[in-house]
C-alpha cells in the first residue's frame, strides 16, 4: 500500500477539532476545581473561600476600604504603611502612573508586530490573548477601549477605512523603532490573529492602502548615529571626492555594508531630503550639470560660468537615423520614446539643455523644429521644406499628427510594394499601431487622407470596383499595362524576388517543362505552399508569368495550355551545383525489435528509431562534422535550387551538422522548414546555411521511422487528434522513459507498442512487466478502438534486450530456443528488482 496523504483542509480541521477538545478539557478541569475549591481570595494572610465570584469581589473590595483608612498600600511587593493622608494619596497617584506607563507599554507591543495594524475590534481580542486579561480602560479613567486609544496619539493612531471600519496603528518610540523597522520589511500576509484584518485590507484601494503605510512610518525624522558613523566612513576612503552622483549613492551604500539604505523608515520623503536634511553635518550636496551630488563637508566649490559642452557624435548619429525613419515630422514625446526604447535612456541635462527641444535646436544640421499655433512641436530632418496649409481662421493641428500618420502608412507600405485593398490596408494599419483617428486628421474617410498624402501612396481602381492603395510612384517610373478579356486596361505590378525564386525552384525540378494548367499543382509540390497571384496584384496567374515571360522563362502566350521553361538567359546563369543523387532510404521496419520513440505527433503518426543504430547515427555525424566543418568541404545549395523534398545537411540549435529534408520554404524571410530524418524534429534554418549533402553520407538509411498504433480511431465528437490527447500520449511515453518494444501487425503497416510503466489508469504494473500503449489509450478515454480489432499480445519468445530478432530458424529447436530466452529474462528481471530494492 501506498503512502496516503491528507489534504491541507483535512489537517487544518484535524487541529482545530483537537484545540478544541484541549480547550473544553481545560474548562471542565478549571470548572471542577472551583466547584471543590470555590473563590480564595489572594490577599496575604486571609485565604477565605466563596463559591460565587460576586461574594469574592465584595470581600475583596472590603479589604481595599480597609487598607484605605488604615492607609497601606495594596498593591504586591508593596505594603508600605502611612501616618500622612497627604503622603498616601501621592504613593497610590505613583502606583497609578507606573500602571498606566505599563498600559501604554502593553497597547503598543501587542499593535507593533502587525504590519498594517489591527481592526478596533480585533484589538481587544488580541490584547487578552497576549496579556492575559481585558484592556484595563477604567483604571486609567475611560469607557471604553476605544475612548483610550483614541486618547492616546503618541502611542495609537487611529485610522478610518472607507468602508467604515476602524484600524490601529502602533506608533513606535525612541525604544521599539528598531522593531517597527524590521516588522515593516516583513511580507505582508493574512496568517495568524491578522486575519480578519488582512481580509478587510485586501479589499480598500491602493491610494488607502498607501496611506495606511506612511502612518505606519517612523516620523521623526532623525538618523540614528551608526547611520551617520557609515557615512563618515565612505568619506574617509574617499568615496565623495569630486563628488558622487545623488542617485549612485544608495548603490555604493548597498555594495559597502551589504544591506539596502531605507531612507523612508527615518520619515523623509526622498533622498535628496535624507540627505540635505539627515545628514546635514556630514555631507553637502551641489548642483552639477543639473544634477545633484553628494561632497564633503565644506568642500562645495563656487558656482562658476558652466562649459559649453559639445552633443557627442553617437548622439547627433541616433537622432539622424531615427528623423530619417520618420521624415514626415515627429511629436517630442514620440521621438523621445522611441529614442530611448532603441539607444537607451537619454539625459539631456548631461548635455546642458533643459529639455529636447532645446536639444533639437542645437543640432541645426540633424534637425529643424516646427512650432504650431497652440505651441506644439514637431522635429523633421534637416532640409525639411515645412509647408502649412491655410486655415482660414480655423485651428490646425500640428505637423506631427500628420507626419506620424504619413510615416507609419510608408513603413507599410515598403512591406507592401504591390499593394493591397484599402479595407486591409486600414484593419492592418490598426492592428499595427492603434486605431486611426480620421477626426483628429481633419479628414472625412481614408480616401481624403489618402489625398493629403500624394508623396507617401496613390490609389488605383482594381477591376472588383475596390480602390488598391500602393507606394507612390518614384520619378521616371512609368505604369505598365496590359488589357484584360474585357479589354480594359489594368496595372501590372512587379513581382517579388522571393516570388521568382519559387518560380525558378518548380522550372528547376521539372527541366522538361511545366504546362500552364499545371503550374498551381507543381508549385505546391516544389515550394510547399500555393501562390495567390491576387495578392501580389495579378488578376489571373497567367499574367503574373507573363510579367516574367523573356526575362526569367519563356512560353507562348497565344497558346491556350502553353509549357513554361526557362529562359535561355537565366539557365545559363543558373548554377545548379552537384548533381542530384538518390534519394535517403527509410530504415527497413522488423517485424518486432526494441525502439526509441523520438517524436510523437498522434496516435497515427509516431516517429521511432530502431534499438543499435544511435551508435550509427553519432558516427555518422561526427564524419559530418570532420567533412563540412574541419575540411571545410562540400558546397553550398543554391537558393533556386530549393525544392520541397531535397535532402541537406543543416546546422541545428546544439551546433552539430545532422541530415534534413525540405519540408516547406519561406522565401520572404530566406529560411525552409528542415525535417531532420535522424531525429524526428523540425526547425527553421536560413538558406545560406544549408549545405548539399554529399553521397558518403546517404548510405545509412533515415533513423525516424514513422509508424502508426494499430486499432486505434478518433473519439466520435473529433475531425482530429487533439493537442490534450497528444499531451497525455506524450506524458506515457515519458513516464516509460520512451523506450519500449514494437511488434509488426500482419496485413497493415500498423504496430503494436509495449513499454513498461509503473501505472496506468489504476493498474499496477511491477518490474519487467509490459503494458500494451495501445490499450493504454482506450482504457484512458484518449482513443476508441476499431470493431473487430483485437489487442495485440506480447510475443515473449521475441523479448530479450540486445538480442537481435532472427527471422529464420536456426539449428537448435524453436521450443528449446525459448525456454533458454524465458530463464534469461526472469533472471535479468530478477537482478534488476534486487537493485531497485
Amino acid at each position: 500500500m501506498g503512502t496516503v496523504y491528507k489534504t491541507h483542509q483535512q489537517l487544518e480541521d484535524e487541529d482545530t477539532e483537537r484545540y478544541l477538545k484541549k480547550q473544553a478539557d481545560i474548562f471542565e478541569r478549571r470548572k471542577a476545581r472551583r466547584e471543590a475549591e470555590g473563590y480564595k481570595c489572594t490577599v496575604e494572610g486571609c485565604g477565605q473561600a466563596f463559591k460565587e465570584m460576586l461574594e469574592l469581589r465584595s470581600h475583596i473590595y472590603d479589604h481595599q476600604q480597609e487598607d484605605k483608612m488604615r492607609m497601606k498600600c495594596n498593591q504586591a511587593k508593596c505594603g508600605l504603611k502611612f501616618n500622612n493622608r497627604r503622603d498616601y494619596n501621592e504613593h497610590v497617584e505613583m502606583h497609578r502612573a507606573e500602571a498606566q506607563v505599563k498600559i501604554l507599554s502593553n497597547i503598543r507591543s501587542v499593535l507593533l508586530y502587525n504590519k498594517h495594524g489591527l481592526l478596533v475590534e480585533e484589538f481587544e481580542r488580541e490584547f487578552r490573548s497576549m496579556i492575559g486579561k481585558h484592556v484595563p480602560y477604567k483604571l486609567v479613567g475611560y469607557n471604553s477601549a476605544y475612548d483610550l486609544v483614541s486618547n492616546i496619539p503618541d502611542v495609537v493612531q487611529v485610522t478610518h477605512l472607507d468602508g467604515g471600519q476602524t484600524l490601529l496603528l502602533a506608533m513606535p518610540d525612541e525604544k521599539t523603532e528598531h522593531i517597527s523597522k524590521m516588522v515593516g520589511n516583513q511580507r505582508s500576509n493574512r496568517e495568524g490573529f491578522n486575519y480578519r484584518t488582512g481580509e478587510v485590507l485586501a479589499n480598500v484601494g491602493r491610494n488607502t492602502l498607501r496611506k495606511i503605510e506612511k502612518a505606519a512610518e517612523a516620523k521623526n525624522r532623525k538618523v540614528p548615529e551608526f547611520m551617520k558613523k557609515q557615512v563618515e566612513q565612505l568619506n574617509a576612503i574617499g568615496v565623495f571626492e569630486g563628488g558622487l552622483d545623488l542617485l549612485e549613492f544608495q548603490e555604493v551604500y548597498d555594495q559597502e555594508f551589504g544591506y539596502p539604505l531605507d531612507f523612508r523608515c527615518y520619515g523623509f520623503y526622498s533622498l535628496e531630503d535624507f540627505v540635505f536634511h539627515g545628514l546635514q553635518g556630514v555631507v553637502e550636496l551641489e548642483v552639477e550639470s543639473f544634477r545633484w551630488k553628494i561632497v564633503p563637508r565644506g568642500n562645495i566649490r563656487c558656482a562658476e560660468a558652466p562649459e559649453v559642452k559639445e552633443i557627442p557624435i553617437s548622439v547627433k548619429s541616433n537622432f539622424k537615423k531615427l528623423l530619417d525613419e520618420n521624415q514626415f515630422g515627429v511629436s517630442v514625446p514620440t521621438l523621445v520614446r522611441t529614442y530611448e526604447g532603441s539607444f537607451g535612456q537619454l539625459n539631456v541635462r548631461e548635455l546642458q539643455c533643459k529639455d529636447l527641444a532645446e536639444l533639437c535646436y542645437l543640432m541645426p544640421d540633424i534637425c529643424c523644429v516646427d512650432k504650431s499655433d497652440a505651441g506644439d512641436l514637431t522635429i523633421f530632418p534637416a532640409g525639411h521644406l515645412i509647408e502649412k496649409e491655410k486655415t482660414n481662421g480655423r485651428t490646425s493641428p500640428a505637423l506631427w499628427v500628420l507626419g506620424e500618420v504619413k510615416s507609419n502608412i510608408w513603413k507599410l507600405l515598403n512591406s507592401l510594394p504591390n499593394g493591397v485593398t484599402l479595407t486591409t490596408f486600414v484593419k492592418g494599419y490598426e492592428g499595427y499601431y492603434g486605431y486611426l483617428n480620421l477626426g483628429s486628421l481633419q479628414c472625412k474617410d481614408m480616401l481624403e487622407l489618402c489625398g493629403l498624402m500624394p508623396d507617401v501612396c496613390s490609389l488605383k481602381l482594381a477591376e472588383n470596383g475596390q480602390y488598391m492603395i500602393c507606394p507612390a510612384k518614384k520619378p521616371g517610373y512609368e505604369d505598365k499595362v496590359h488589357n484584360d478579356s474585357r479589354g480594359a486596361q489594368v496595372l501590372e505590378s512587379s513581382v517579388p524576388e522571393s516570388c521568382k525564386w519559387n518560380v525558378k525552384r518548380v522550372l528547376v525540378k521539372n527541366p522538361g517543362g511545366v504546362k500552364l494548367s499545371e503550374f498551381h499543382h507543381k508549385y505546391l509540390e516544389a515550394v510547399g505552399r500555393n501562390m495567390d497571384a491576387s495578392k501580389l496584384g495579378f488578376t489571373s496567374m497567367k499574367y503574373l508569368l507573363n510579367s516574367l515571360n523573356g526575362s526569367l522563362l519563356q512560353f507562348d502566350a497565344s497558346e491556350s495550355d502553353p509549357i513554361l521553361n526557362l529562359s535561355m538567359e537565366t539557365e545559363s546563369k543558373l548554377s545548379l551545383g552537384p548533381d542530384m543523387v538518390s534519394p535517403l532510404l527509410s530504415e527497413r521496419i522488423i517485424r518486432a525489435g526494441w525502439v526509441n520513440v523520438l517524436k510523437v505527433v498522434s496516435p497515427e503518426l509516431i516517429y521511432v528509431r530502431m534499438d543499435g543504430m544511435e551508435d550509427k547515427v553519432v558516427k555518422l555525424e561526427e564524419k559530418m562534422e570532420q567533412f563540412y566543418t574541419l575540411e571545410m568541404a562540400g558546397q553550398k545549395i543554391v537558393p533556386e535550387k530549393l525544392i520541397v523534398g531535397l535532402e541537406v545537411a543543416a546546422v541545428d540549435r546544439d551546433t552539430a551538422w545532422h541530415r534534413g529534408r525540405v519540408v516547406s520554404i519561406e522565401a520572404e524571410r530566406e529560411a525552409v522548414v528542415i525535417f531532420y530524418v535522424d531525429h524526428g524534429w523540425s526547425a527553421l534554418v536560413k538558406m545560406d546555411t544549408l549545405m548539399c549533402l554529399d553521397s558518403q553520407f546517404y548510405k545509412l538509411a533515415e533513423q525516424a521511422v514513422p509508424v502508426k498504433l494499430s486499432g486505434l480511431k478518433r473519439l466520435a465528437d473529433m475531425k482530429y487528434w487533439s493537442s490534450g490527447i497528444v499531451r497525455e500520449f506524450k506524458e506515457i511515453v515519458n513516464r516509460a522513459k520512451g523506450r519500449g518494444w514494437m511488434q509488426m501487425r500482419e496485413g497493415d503497416n500498423s504496430v503494436d507498442l509495449f513499454m513498461k510503466l509503473v501505472s496506468i489508469n489504476g493498474n499496477k504494473w511491477g518490474p519487467g512487466k509490459m503494458a500494451l500503449i495501445n490499450q493504454a489509450l482506450v482504457e484512458k478515454g484518449l482513443a476508441v478502438a476499431k470493431t473487430g480489432h483485437s489487442p495485440g499480445v506480447l510475443d515473449k519468445s521475441l523479448l530479450w534486450e540486445g538480442i537481435p530478432v532472427v527471422m529464420k530458424s536456426g539449428k537448435l529447436d524453436s521450443s528449446l530456443q525459448r525456454l533458454v530466452l524465458a530463464s534469461l529474462t526472469r533472471i535479468r528481471v530478477e537482478e534488476r528488482h534486487q537493485v531497485s530494492v
